[in-house]
């Protein structure tokens, strides 16, 4: 199932936190029920959020490394507003992937 399915976003209120990427200017794209995953964009940002555990991951082109992707775990509500804010946030709850020659990001 693509990302840019059409699909209406999960409640908010299911998850761990009831922040809406919207309010930051992310696009919703589509989601996936059975993943309970939702897809936004932003800019040349991409971010996959699971309300219900609250991961998030996002993935750029960074400026210095490359095209890049972060995974933070078990977001609050404050830590997933500074990730909608700015997507290049760390917030000590995840850990990040860079393209390689032996490990390409899509």
């Amino acid at each position: 199932m693509s990302r840019y399915n059409g699909q209406a976003p999960h409640a908010y209120n299911e998850g761990l936190n009831n922040y809406n990427p919207a309010a930051n200017g992310w696009t919703h794209t589509g989601s996936i029920d059975k993943s309970r995953v939702d897809f936004y964009e932003k800019d040349n940002s991409r971010m996959d959020y699971y309300p219900t555990t609250g991961t998030v991951k996002t993935s750029m082109n960074h400026p210095a490394q490359g095209p890049t992707q972060m995974f933070r775990r078990g977001l609050d509500a404050d830590s997933f507003g500074n990730v909608c804010a700015e997507p290049r946030h760390h917030t000590g709850q995840g850990y990040q992937t860079k393209a390689s020659q032996y490990y390409p990001c899509k």
